[in-house]
């Protein structure tokens, strides 16, 4: 009777023992294999997404360029508008006509020989 306890204590065992070492050699090879296929796919999933994402990218500014330069020129024109009153381009015309005047008399003066100070 001892016998056959022994008998099947080491069945178990042995049963046990070839389970485990299995489920070992199982393990290092699909963990091994399945984690380089899983990189590669990774990998090359990310190169896809990134292509879409710059096709992406690049259809939108072709479709919002144009709407961006026009918002762009339009915000220029405003800021133009409004920063230059017409006082201060009628005081900058007669400061341009009086600048203009002076180096005329000046380049005459040179000419004719006469020198004066205006201070």
């Amino acid at each position: 009777m001892q016998d056959i306890f022994v008998g099947i204590f080491i069945s178990i065992v042995t049963g046990l023992l070839t389970a485990f070492f299995t489920f070992g050699i199982l393990y290092y090879y699909f963990k091994k294999s399945f984690k380089q296929k899983a990189e590669l796919l990774i990998d090359e999933y990310i190169l896809i997404f990134k292509e879409r994402l710059k096709e992406g990218f690049h259809e939108a500014g072709k479709e919002l360029l144009p709407e961006f330069k026009e918002e762009v020129k339009r915000g220029f024109k405003e800021a133009i508008n409004e920063s230059i009153s017409p006082s201060m381009i009628e005081e900058t015309a007669k400061n341009i006509a009086k600048t203009s005047t002076s180096i005329i008399q000046n380049s005459i003066n040179l000419l004719t020989g006469r020198w004066e100070d205006n201070k």
